[in-house]
């Protein structure tokens, strides 16, 4: 399991020579929704990148997956584990010069657990009491909850779990993190944000960040082929060999444990059928995935939502493609003429390039796949509601139940509710013991596999593209490299 630890030593602090002062510009995919606002329910890459500027969780995860304390410098349980004390880092600045207190992260808590809200986050907080947050002091409070919970450092690490300055919004995106917004367009096109000189923890080395959100992955390689970005972190897999030779071009490759994959409505037929989603998993060809969706950049795997925990995983086989018994199980259920869409918006790379993929294996068994690439707002608007997407997982394992496979949460685009997985799920939160936890994740898992709603056929590798002039970025193991500018420098 991650161990909870400080953060790494800020070390050496930019330069205030003038000749340091510089501007980097970040592309993603984005769309018409993004805003600054911390607690949005759809997270586009590109707003997802704009939170991590702004605002800091009171844990982290480190770059190797390890829980660290951010704006929190600890968190102690009592004894049954139903009360937690946080201490809170002094001297902590946010954007508008005040400090960072209780009140600030007791506002935060109370906008994501208030229903009135709607916060699809809200669930990974369901073990909290609302009425049990309890100011000690300016730096000290309570956290009261209804059940008895262990890895609440971990799951505070949620990067769905932000803290903000009271009464934030996207109009007054206060927060601590290393950079403040400045300006952004009416479209959500583009924001212009600078470097906090007061920020606490590793400072970046340049002082303006420009953030430009591309419609499409096409759109965003021509800009970084043309100069027109410095880094970008959603590329078409089959593209990176051609910018791995570009002059003035580098590629950052990291170990990921964020991964994409199909996700079927198993709450509507014919996927409520075990059967159907059995076939739908026997259908991928998995070395041709890794080989043609993600260019080799990916490792293959086996419909569990893993690779983001040191548990051992389950002792099941490994799925390879089988047609004919694929056909056989659409057959016993009835559905073997069977069309599905597939719905996305290309955000992460290698999800249009699956359903690609998919579709050519799922002819051979007689299913026709059809591909629906949508912009980001309008892919997102409806996120929970599509019969089939492509969807993306990523997160600590912790995280993963309560956000993706227990009902209520807000990525669960399968609509899955299965009670013994609930009730394992229930038992994993309730104990601070690591070998427990890791019994309990182990047999979740097996769940996932033998009857979850997902189809996740590999483990991608994340790459990050970038200027050969940006200097410093980071692997990273839940595909932040290309928004996480700590440090990071700009050559002239």
């Amino acid at each position: 399991m991650a161990a909870c630890s400080a953060p790494t030593d800020p070390g050496q602090q930019p330069s205030d020579d003038p000749a340091t002062v510089s501007t980097l510009v970040y592309g993603a995919i984005g769309g018409a929704n993004d805003t600054a606002q911390p607690y949005l329910s759809d997270l586009s890459t590109m707003s997802v990148a704009i939170q991590n500027q702004l605002y800091e969780g009171l844990t982290r995860l480190g770059t190797d997956g390890a829980v660290e304390m951010a704006l929190a410098e600890s968190l102690e349980p009592n004894d049954t584990l139903d009360v937690w004390t946080v201490h809170l880092r002094p001297n902590v600045k946010k954007h508008d010069g005040t400090p960072f207190t209780s009140d600030d992260a007791l506002w935060s808590l109370d906008y994501i657990l208030d229903p009135a809200n709607a916060y699809s986050a809200a669930a990974e907080l369901a073990f909290v009491d609302p009425a049990g947050l309890k100011k000690i002091d300016d730096l000290t409070f309570e956290i009261h909850l209804n059940k008895p919970y262990g890895p609440f450092a971990a799951t505070l690490a949620s990067f769905r779990l932000p803290m903000a300055g009271k009464g934030a919004s996207a109009d007054n995106p206060i927060g601590t993190g290393p950079f403040k917004l400045e300006s952004a367009d009416s479209t959500g096109q583009r924001y212009e944000l600078t470097r906090f000189d007061d920020y606490w923890d590793q400072k970046p080395g340049f002082e303006h960040l420009t953030m430009v959100a591309f419609n499409d992955q096409a759109a965003l390689v021509n800009a970084l082929r043309g100069g027109q970005v410095d880094v970008v972190g959603a590329v078409p897999f089959t593209e990176v060999k051609a910018l791995e030779a570009t002059p003035g071009l580098d590629v950052l490759v990291s170990e990921n444990a964020q991964k994409v994959f199909l996700s079927f409505r198993v709450d509507l037929p014919p996927f409520d059928d075990v059967r159907v989603r059995e076939a739908m998993r026997l259908i991928v060809d998995r070395q041709q995935m890794v080989d043609v969706a993600f260019g080799g950049f990916a490792s293959i795997a086996n419909d569990i939502n893993g690779n983001n925990t040191s548990c051992p995983p389950p002792d099941v086989p490994q799925r390879k493609q089988d047609i004919a018994k694929a056909k056989q199980l659409l057959a016993d259920a009835g559905v073997s003429d069977l069309t599905v869409e597939i719905s996305t918006d290309n955000g992460f790379s290698g999800m249009m390039e699956m359903i690609q993929v998919f579709a050519q294996n799922a002819a051979d068994a007689g299913v026709t796949v059809i591909p629906n690439q949508l912009d980001t707002a309008t892919f997102l608007n409806k996120w929970t509601e599509w019969p089939a997407v492509a969807s993306v997982a990523q997160n600590i394992y912790f995280a993963i139940p309560t956000r993706y496979y227990l009902a209520g949460g807000g990525n669960n685009t399968s609509h899955w509710a299965d009670p013994e997985y609930a009730e394992i799920a229930a038992k994993l939160y309730a104990t601070a013991d690591p070998d427990e936890q890791c019994e309990y994740i182990t047999e979740l898992q097996r769940i996932e596999y033998e009857r979850g709603g997902d189809v996740i056929p590999v483990y991608p590798q994340a790459i990050t593209v970038h200027s050969e002039k940006v200097k410093g970025l980071q692997q990273d193991l839940y595909n932040r490299s290309s928004y996480r500018f700590n440090g990071v420098t700009i050559e002239s």
